[in-house]
């Protein structure tokens, strides 16, 4: 298996993550949804954006990704990498990741959720600016 070092180590590496599925949701976030946002401008670069997509409290991304420093790179601005191109190949493969695989028609699936949510919240703030204040004198 041309693979077996690589896997090892990001199986030893993935296996002191806390909670398998949160880590799941920010990776599938990461790798599948990221480039499908990338055309239409919105890719999520940040841990602030990350959370607004999964409809977290601001910071659990970070403390999710805080776990993975080795593979993953989070500055002090909350700017988010993968450290490894070859993750995501492993991540996506059934064969190589096992318990640590990610289903790119779930994580789309899924996906399409964070979206909705998004633009409802650019629509809500833009209905916020053109209403009309209630505050007036008489």
């Amino acid at each position: 298996m041309p693979y077996a070092e690589l896997n090892s180590l990001y199986h030893h590496v993935l296996s002191n993550i806390d909670n398998i599925e949160t880590f799941k949701q920010v990776l599938g976030t990461l790798i599948v949804v990221n480039p499908e946002l990338y055309y239409h401008g919105q890719e999520i670069q940040y841990t602030h954006d990350m959370d607004d997509w999964l409809f977290w409290q601001p910071g659990e991304s970070k403390a999710c990704l805080s776990q993975l420093a080795s593979v993953i790179e989070c500055d002090e601005y909350g700017h988010i990498s993968i450290s490894h191109a070859s993750m995501s190949d492993f991540l996506l493969d059934l064969s190589r990741s096992q318990q640590f695989y990610i289903c790119r028609e779930s994580v789309l699936s899924d996906g399409a959720l964070g979206l909705r949510h998004l633009r409802q919240k650019e629509h809500d703030k833009k209905s916020e600016l053109i209403q009309p204040s209630r505050n007036f004198i008489l």
